[in-house]
């Protein structure tokens, strides 16, 4: 019992020399880095099972502390400190062994966690996953007081420790942690790892984070990492945006007026064209078109009952049954192309009889439209008294003067 508060005392002087040269050189450290205004410390009890890996396959209780400096979220240093109680049945037969080991080994400790995801969430923060390894030693006692000739075997080995805890932040102040741990002694004579003893241990623990919300291992990676100062940029991009509006409105105005030109220039040469076909159509000479026997029966009818009001453009009602059969052929041969002329007897005024000519023909034009002729296919023109066919001077001859004729054109 006395190597094992020898071994406590010396573990504790480790960590108080520590401290000391820490506090020694804490005001230096603030002034060289910022950082040294969070706290680094935190201190641990932890305690479990461990499986010696021997012969004897002996499973036993274990207990200690860790004292931990953590110089940034990813990565830190500290001082364990571990009592193994080691009882078994000895491989040199001495009987029952009553035996413990005081390891104290200095380790490194990685933050896998904040090297896979320094960017994860607040609440994923809490969850934090740690590998660590060190170097140390392992002060035994090993006693065999079952035997009158009971020996007692005690000294110290080399010791190698790696391990891997998952801790949880429960609290600003308070971790709680579960760590799985492989120890490896060397052998009493040698420095040699091959053939000394193993240990596989399990620990619950619990951790004391000091300065709780401004110690290093409650801040994320992505909240450590200094922080870049950047300038204010709105004034510049807001005057950026300002300049390229300007020139969009610009393009937009010259795109506008160059669309309204296009218009106006598309405009003036569908006015061309349209003037080109008109006179193309008018000084392109026209071919008479002879109707069949059948086309020109269906003509004569409806011109021969064409019935007007007296000295009016009116078309009699029972003049319409002849010249909707006249617009149903029509109709039928849009490549036809009409001229319809009026004629009146020389009864009256000159200038009267040729506009009551060119209203009738006009008249005439606007039933068949208005029965589906089309319009663009029909000529109106009127001659008065100046083309008879018959003469005036007597009722009969004027009788027929007072007609309108049908002309048609091959397009």
């Amino acid at each position: 019992m006395k190597k094992s508060f020898l071994a406590l005392f010396m573990a504790m002087g480790l960590v108080a020399g520590v401290n000391a040269q820490e506090e020694a050189t804490s005001e230096e450290a603030a002034v060289a880095n910022a950082s040294e205004s969070i706290n680094h410390w935190s201190l641990a009890v932890k305690g479990g099972i461990n499986y010696l890996r021997n012969a004897d396959q002996k499973v036993d209780f274990e207990i200690g502390g860790v004292v931990e400096r953590t110089f940034n979220p990813r990565w830190g240093m500290g001082i364990e400190y571990m009592f193994l109680k080691n009882n078994n049945i000895a491989m040199n037969h001495h009987g029952e062994m009553d035996g413990a080991n005081h390891d104290i080994d200095v380790f490194g400790s990685i933050n896998l966690s904040n090297i896979i995801a320094p960017y994860r969430s607040a609440g994923w923060q809490k969850l934090n996953w740690y590998v660590n390894g060190g170097l140390g030693v392992t002060i035994y006692n090993n006693e065999f007081a079952a035997q009158p000739e009971a020996k007692t075997y005690d000294g110290c080995k080399m010791l190698g420790v790696v391990g891997t805890d998952l801790e949880y932040n429960v609290a600003k102040y308070i971790a709680l942690f579960l760590e799985g741990q492989y120890r490896m002694n060397s052998n009493r004579e040698q420095t040699n790892f091959a053939y000394g003893r193993s240990f596989i241990s399990i620990n619950f623990g619990i951790r004391v984070l000091f300065g709780g919300e401004s110690n290093i291992r409650n801040i994320a990676w992505a909240d450590y990492i200094p922080g870049v100062e950047v300038p204010d940029l709105t004034p510049m991009f807001e005057a950026q945006k300002k300049e390229l509006d300007e020139k969009a409105a610009a393009m937009q105005k010259e795109i506008d007026d160059q669309n309204a030109q296009i218009k106006n220039l598309e405009a003036k040469i569908k006015f061309t064209q349209d003037s080109l076909d008109r006179h193309i159509y008018q000084t392109k000479p026209k071919v008479a078109y002879t109707p069949t026997a059948e086309e020109a029966q269906i003509i004569k009818t409806a011109l021969s009952n064409l019935e007007f009001e007296s000295a009016k453009a009116t078309i009699k009602s029972t003049s319409f049954t002849y010249l909707d059969g006249l617009a149903e052929l029509l109709k039928k041969h849009p490549e036809w192309s009409v001229k319809l002329s009026g004629h009146t007897d020389n009864t009256g005024k000159a200038a009267s009889n040729l506009k009551l000519s060119k209203d009738r023909a006009a008249a005439v034009k606007n039933y068949l439209v208005s029965k589906g002729a089309d319009a663009a296919n029909i000529e109106s023109e009127g001659y008065g008294s100046s083309k008879p066919i018959a003469s005036n001077n007597t009722a009969a001859g004027k009788a027929k003067n007072r007609r309108v004729e049908v002309e048609l054109f091959s397009k």
